[in-house]
């Protein structure tokens, strides 16, 4: 074979190749690369989408579907009966916080024709309270035995309320549930550590949607207790205990499901 024939079959050949779509023109790192962000935008955008269709359902829903809802998930996160548990010693604190709820509930339509908005006292010494989803309130004993000032019991027991309020319970689940759908399509048949890697992704994105919860929340208290006593100044030094008492470094609150105490005093300075 001729040296021209030869070049010639080398350029057919070569051309075959350029044109033959079986055959990748680019590194397969770099197409590796490409599709994992393209399945990572897709499911970023599939999350968000169907935490914004969720909210919009959850906000429109009837108050009886979300009674349904709200007890179902009650079941797995009532604490034991707590009625005997009430010391005698707190009668007037609880005496006080079910005549405020009444006005709470009163003053905003969120609140009315659903929970009673039950008040116990749990057994612990931490400085707490929490709602659970069909609205029930606990306020810890160390609670109750450290706040004695109305205003700031008032702010607390609106805060709870205010979860309740703005549906963070049936958000939060409604996110977890969505987070894991997401999840396992990212994930599977992926390496643990891809896997890995988005799960801290996922909470670390949870924690900051927890944290906007619970300035909503603070909010949501804050105009109670301006509309009630006038002034918050009662609510920030309940605040200001909290801060005292954690003396924990700034850094350490963006792993937590709450902001930083200081950061909550600013807000509620700046809605005085």
């Amino acid at each position: 074979m001729s040296k021209n024939n030869q070049d010639s079959l080398e350029a057919r050949y070569i051309a075959m190749i350029e044109n033959n779509v079986n055959v990748s023109k680019s590194s397969d790192l770099k197409e590796f690369f490409i599709l994992v962000a393209g399945i990572i935008g897709f499911c970023i955008i599939l999350f968000f989408s169907a935490d914004i269709l969720s909210g919009v359902f959850i906000n429109n829903m009837s108050d009886k579907t979300q009674a349904k809802i709200e007890n179902l998930m009650s079941l797995s996160v009532i604490p034991m009966d707590l009625n005997s548990m009430a010391d005698k010693k707190y009668a007037e604190q609880l005496d006080f916080l079910n005549k405020q709820k009444l006005i709470i509930k009163k003053s905003n339509p969120k609140l009315q024709g659903k929970s009673r908005f039950d008040i116990f006292v749990y057994p612990s010494d931490e400085l707490n309270a929490f709602v659970i989803p069909n609205g029930t309130i606990y306020f810890t004993r160390g609670m109750l035995n450290t706040i004695k000032n109305k205003q700031a019991l008032t702010f607390v027991l609106a805060h709870e309320m205010g979860h309740y309020a703005n549906r963070d319970h049936l958000k939060g689940y409604s996110r977890q549930i969505i987070a894991g759908v997401v999840l396992s399509i990212l994930t599977s048949g992926q390496s643990d550590s891809l896997t890995s890697f988005v799960q801290n992704l996922g909470m670390f994105n949870s924690l900051s949607y927890s944290r906007n919860q619970e300035r909503n929340a603070d909010l949501f208290a804050n105009s109670v207790v301006l509309k009630l006593y006038g002034n918050n100044e009662s609510a920030i030094k309940f605040m200001q205990l909290i801060d005292n008492k954690q003396n924990i470094p700034q850094f350490i609150h963006y792993f937590s499901t709450h902001p930083a105490p200081s950061e909550r005093i600013d807000l509620l300075k700046h809605n005085k």
